[in-house]
């Protein structure tokens, strides 16, 4: 009894233990789940500003959003990768300005009301934006009724486009105006004195002719000057600033390049001449030249000169169905038949009426229109007038006249209206940038024009090319994965190693190299002599090494040594040099006399501004020009260290044109310091939100 007592008392002790681990083991579990969670978002971040971060996820909505509205702006269905380039950029910098200014605003009070969008939008003075995208191209003005229609009909639009380009266009009048009046708070701040704007006139009226000698420092040999230790860690302790770097790499690769081999040229020799019969006997060789080659058939007239010099002579010789070749040029393997023989004019002068359907006039409405211009000019109408009335080309002020032009100039549908229509006919054709009511005013002389079919297969490397070169380069890979392997193989193979220095993080190419982000990023996260995978871009395949690794913030002594000593020795040459110059300069002694002892040139630099750098035949001098505006005439100058070398001048003549409008200058300086101040501002915003870009982990 005593023991089950004992057992029922301890049970409790047991169950709080059991219950106590339990929750222990729960908050553990827990703790461990945010962790990995907390890792997992770590590694969507995709930038930190001002304390900020930004997900991933919400840079690449950004990014759709505005990759929505350049579709629609340039009416594609996608965009190339230089566009989605810009777009991201784009998207990167309105979240930095975003970001960085926030704190700011806030702070000041910097916003933009509703009422103040609707006057920016339909007010008496529109936004730029407003005025540049809703101005009339025949008015240069401000077309009211399209921007109210294009508002009313906006929620109306089914596809939803008009909605995404307004909000594109509202978000930017709202991030251009709250900045503007951020730059106002700072402008307003800034103030230019009369004595300012006085002496900056004075400067700039007084100009002084001065003869100088220059002894540069390479004339001094490295051998009079003596560097120690101590002097290198003196001036980049002194410098250390100027020495502020960004994170970088060097990499050293070697390429193994795809190139077609014997065997290839002669497959692909053959591959044409199999063809041979078909091309000269097919009736629809159009279709068999689009089928088959690797150019498409050219339905385009040829006059005598235009075709390439190897087929030219024969086509204008030869018979409709005639074939020249086999035959090689610019890396094919070509055939080329006579299809026909025409004479056309050489070149037309015609006139067009362009309705181009957009935002405001669809298709529908487009088509019809030109219907009707069309009726009526057959019946008489001024095809001038209507063409300035009406026209969306840049002809329209010439009343639609195009001048004169050759067959090919124009889209093919155009061009086929103009050379084989009538003089006078008006002809109504579409193209892609809309409707065309075309009309021939005058025909050049006719003249044997040629069109041919050309079967084209380019020289390329087969399959078994492009295995056998990256078998190659997998081999070297996998055998040479040290820095002293890679190196011994490079020389024993005699490859040739290739160098890409200084390359950024967010760097998106290598010359010779097709889109090399991936071997970038792999730099980054690779260490110093670390061999790379095999990389493969279009027809080259690359093995890459670090050559070296820097890291963002001040660039270590080592790194800069050689900088630092190229200053040095310009540092104690100058002394070499203003020592001799000082011990020429005696009592008594004139300018010539100093030159003649130091065995000198005297040059003459005329009428040099005070407020300019630099000096004729000398370069940019600063310090020189500084010396010069603080000599009185005829006097003779203590020896200057400059840029390039070590000078003396003599001022000869000292000119004053006169002081000038101070209230001019004045003007001209507040709006000079108000651009600086604006720019500075923002860069001090940026730098103080200690902007960390990750955008390279993920593009």
């Amino acid at each position: 009894m005593a023991t089950l007592q004992n057992i029922r008392n301890r049970a409790g002790v047991l169950i709080a233990i059991i219950i106590g681990m339990a929750i222990f083991a729960f908050v553990i579990q827990d703790f461990l789940g945010s962790g990995q969670k907390i890792k997992a978002r770590s590694k969507s971040i995709i930038a930190e500003i001002d304390g900020q971060t930004i997900d991933y996820q919400e840079y690449q909505q950004r990014v759709d959003k505005l990759m929505e509205y350049y579709r629609i702006r340039m009416g594609e269905t996608s965009v190339d990768e230089s566009t989605m380039e810009t777009i991201r950029e784009q998207t990167w910098q309105d979240i930095v300005r975003e970001y960085a200014t926030k704190k700011e605003y806030k702070e000041l009070g910097v916003a933009v009301s509703t009422d103040e969008l609707m006057d920016m939008v339909q007010g008496r003075n529109p936004h730029p934006i407003i005025q540049s995208i809703f101005t009339d191209p025949k008015t240069g003005m401000l077309n009211r009724s399209f921007l109210v229609q294009f508002l009313h009909t906006m929620n109306e639009d089914p596809s939803g486009q008009q909605k995404t380009i307004w909000l594109y266009i509202e978000n930017e009048i709202l991030k251009d105006r709250a900045f503007s009046k951020y730059n106002n708070l700072i402008s307003k701040g800034l103030n230019v004195t009369d004595l300012e704007s006085e002496d900056a006139l004075r400067e700039s009226a007084r100009k002084a002719d001065f003869s100088y000698i220059v002894k540069r420092y390479n004339a001094v040999n490295d051998s009079m000057v003596s560097l120690r230790s101590s002097d290198f860690q003196a001036y980049y302790e002194d410098h250390k600033n100027e020495y502020k770097q960004d994170a970088s790499v060097d990499l050293e690769y070697v390429l193994f390049e795809v190139i077609p081999t014997a065997e290839d040229d002669q497959a692909i020799y053959e591959s044409l001449t199999s063809l041979s019969n078909e091309f000269r006997t097919d009736e629809d060789v159009t279709a068999l030249v689009n089928i088959e080659s690797d150019i498409p058939f050219d339905d385009k007239n040829y006059k005598d000169g235009e075709l390439s010099d190897s087929i030219n002579d024969f086509m204008f010789r030869a018979k409709i169905g005639d074939v020249y070749g086999p035959y090689l040029e610019d890396g094919s393997y070509r055939m080329a038949r006579l299809v026909a023989i025409n004479y056309l004019p050489d070149s037309v002068r015609a006139r067009h009426i362009l309705i181009q359907p957009s935002q405001t006039l669809s298709k529908d409405v487009a088509s019809k229109l030109a219907d009707s211009l069309k009726t009526a000019l057959e019946h008489g109408s001024d095809f001038s007038v209507l063409a300035m009335q009406f026209s969306e080309d840049a002809s329209n002020t010439k009343g639609g006249d195009l001048g004169w032009f050759r067959e090919g100039t124009m889209i093919k549908p155009f061009n086929d209206a103009s050379f084989n229509g009538k003089i006078g006919e008006i002809q109504l054709v579409e193209t892609r940038f809309g409707y065309h009511l075309i009309q021939v005013l005058e025909r050049g002389p006719v003249i044997k024009k040629v069109k041919v079919a050309v079967l084209s297969k380019k020289i390329v490397p087969s399959s078994g090319t492009y295995q056998s070169i990256y078998t190659k380069a997998l081999e070297f890979a996998g055998k040479n994965n040290t820095y002293e392997k890679y190196n011994a193989a490079v020389t024993a193979q005699g490859l040739t190693k290739r160098y890409a220095d200084q390359i950024q993080e967010s760097q998106r190419t290598i010359t010779g190299l097709e889109s090399p982000r991936e071997l970038i990023r792999w730099a980054f996260g690779a260490k110093i002599h670390a061999i790379s995978q095999v990389y493969e871009f279009s027809n080259k395949f690359v093995v890459a090494m670090v050559a070296n690794k820097r890291e963002t913030g001040i660039a270590p002594l080592e790194q800069v040594r050689a900088e630092i000593e190229l200053e040095l020795k310009k540092t104690k040459k100058a002394e070499i040099i203003m020592t001799e110059m000082r011990a020429a300069n005696k009592q008594g002694a004139s300018f010539e006399d100093i030159a003649r002892e130091l065995k000198l040139t005297v040059f003459e630099a005329l009428q040099v501004s005070y407020t300019s750098v630099s000096i004729p035949s000398a370069g940019i001098e600063p310090n020189v020009i500084a010396a010069a505006s603080v000599l009185n005439e005829k006097s003779i100058s203590e020896p200057i260290e400059g840029n390039n070398g070590v000078y003396m001048i003599r001022i000869n003549k000292v000119v004053d044109s006169g002081t000038g409008n101070t209230t001019s200058e004045k003007n001209r300086l507040t709006i000079m310091r108000e651009s600086q101040a604006n720019y500075e501002a923002y860069n001090a915003l940026q730098e103080a939100s200690k902007i960390k870009d990750n955008r390279s982990k993920f593009f």
